[in-house]
């Protein structure tokens, strides 16, 4: 059996240095794209595979990042983590998912401290969790995702979830609406909070009170979604519109309307936050707040692989905004 090739046959073959090799193995951004092109083809056509292990020794980088998330089967996560693997890809970079809903927190601790990954990109921060804490004081490159936490001394990219929460309670209001429904969440992090806080801002502005009992704290699933509008709708005299803080509430919110009789959106609109692919079914066809994951997890990856080769950089807080997406659980097309 022959040898596999070494660095040395490589530049050979591609009539250059072996730290010129080296450099495109690594990603080094100083070789011109004409050398990287032609060492590209040499290591195709050679089928030649790096040691992961002798380059991780050698250069202190595994190109691997971990990715902690929960809940990762929601509608919303599956659809972060498959743009996270998507873009880590294109890059050349590795993922290692860690699902924080069932590893206890000693567990999770160790993965920290053994320094196995390159860099953190964390998606499911919250007040009480002491992850993201962890996390940063390990000296490893850390990003919060989609979840942001006010005063936190690390690099973060979330959505304007308080500017999308306030645009869809005034695209209600403008409509008309003063009888509205609010389903929300116990606020764990900044996400839920400002897609709160926001719609009741609108309402505010426009001097429509939110009655109490058109308030409903749920939890996550659907079913918690489809009991809330079954209270809210099984009344004599129901809320005209509802608003909801995540897609999957609003799915569930839209089959309870089914479920007691209400047309959607002929006796309730219903509006969303996320724009899930779901959201777009015709099952659903809901109106939403859209979450823009693709421009948060690239921007996230890039503030992460610059944090890794600068790790003495002020820390940076990325907001982008979040546009409402008008579909036919409202009325009103734009």
């Amino acid at each position: 059996m022959s040898r596999p090739p070494t660095s040395r046959d490589l530049a050979r073959l591609a009539g250059v240095s072996q730290a010129t090799v080296s450099r495109v193995l690594t990603n080094n951004p100083k070789v011109n794209a004409e050398t990287r092109a032609r060492v590209l083809q040499v290591l195709k056509d050679a089928n030649y595979t790096p040691n992961a292990l002798a380059r991780a020794m050698k250069t202190g980088r595994t190109d691997t990042i971990g990715v902690f998330m929960t809940r990762v089967t929601s509608p919303f996560h599956a659809e972060l983590l498959d743009e996270i693997g998507r873009v880590l890809s294109s890059m050349g970079l590795h993922m290692i998912l860690w699902n924080i809903e069932h590893d206890p927190e000693e567990t999770i601790a160790a993965v920290v401290q053994q320094r196995l990954v390159d860099g953190f990109l964390l998606t499911s921060a919250t007040y009480d969790s002491t992850l993201h804490t962890m996390a940063v004081t390990s000296g490893t490159p850390t990003v919060l995702l989609h979840r942001g936490i006010d005063g936190l001394d690390c690099d973060q990219v979330v959505g304007d979830n308080w500017q999308g929460a306030y645009d869809a309670g005034q695209y209600l209001v403008d409509a008309g609406h003063t009888d509205i429904g609010l389903v929300t969440l116990t606020h764990t992090g900044n996400t839920s909070r400002d897609r709160d806080l926001g719609f009741r801002a609108a309402l505010a502005d426009a001097g429509v009170k939110i009655k109490p009992s058109n308030v409903v704290s749920v939890g996550v699933p659907h079913a918690d979604g489809h009991a809330a509008a079954e209270k809210l709708l099984s009344r004599k005299k129901p809320p005209t519109a509802i608003y909801t803080v995540t897609d999957l509430l609003a799915f569930g919110i839209l089959d309870g309307a089914r479920a007691v009789g209400a047309r959607v959106p002929d006796d309730v609109w219903v509006i969303g936050f996320d724009n899930t692919d779901m959201a777009a079914w015709e099952a659903f066809d809901l109106t939403t707040v859209e979450q823009p994951v693709h421009a948060i997890v690239e921007a996230g990856v890039d503030l992460l692989r610059d944090r890794i080769t600068n790790p003495d950089r002020p820390t940076q807080v990325v907001t982008l905004p979040c546009p409402l997406v008008i579909r036919g659980s409202t009325a009103n097309r734009r």
